[in-house]
């Protein structure tokens, strides 16, 4: 795992408004955890998570996996 380095925040970079996507990366940010390293540890190349960050959409179960490594829980609830 990378030393973590608060300079390299990724936080204000991030563009792509989907809600779910800006709580996963604010929640790496709380819990100190890189890009790299989320993606290493999921199973996908980090420029998926870079591509997130910007205007992607991940898939479903990409997302499940990321939101379970960080101890959450993705789940549908009626407005």
């Amino acid at each position: 795992m990378r030393p973590w380095n608060h300079r390299r925040s990724t936080i204000s970079r991030i563009t792509n408004n989907n809600e779910i996507v800006r709580f996963l990366f604010e929640e790496m940010h709380k819990q100190k955890i890189h890009e790299c390293d989320m993606s290493e540890r999921v199973g996908f190349h980090r420029d998926t998570m870079r591509k997130w960050r910007i205007q992607h959409q991940p898939r479903i179960c990409d997302l499940e996996a990321c939101l379970d490594l960080l101890g959450y829980k993705l789940k549908v609830v009626r407005k």
